[in-house]
């Protein structure tokens, strides 16, 4: 009977650090997926601002280029119905 109860008493301390050092591992790997999620919003936001500045510049170059073209026409349109 005492070799019974001896045998439950460790069986429960091993159970209850068993149950700490799993609880210490899942609170660690949601707090490092956390962490992961932060930096890659970090890294989006960044990435999409970073992005919508290159589509400006490519907007305004394609209106730019879109005015020259247009000019150019005009005049040689305008040169050949004076001729």
């Amino acid at each position: 009977m005492k070799t019974i109860y001896a045998l439950k008493k460790n069986t429960l301390k091993l159970n209850q650090l068993a149950l700490k050092s799993t609880e210490n591992v899942v609170i660690k790997t949601i707090n490092t997926v956390e962490d992961l999620q932060d930096y890659t919003v970090k890294k989006l936001k960044t990435t999409f601002i970073f992005t919508d500045k290159q589509l400006d510049d490519v907007f305004n170059n394609l209106e730019k280029g879109k005015g020259m073209i247009w000019k150019n026409i005009n005049k040689t349109l305008d040169y050949f119905s004076k001729n």
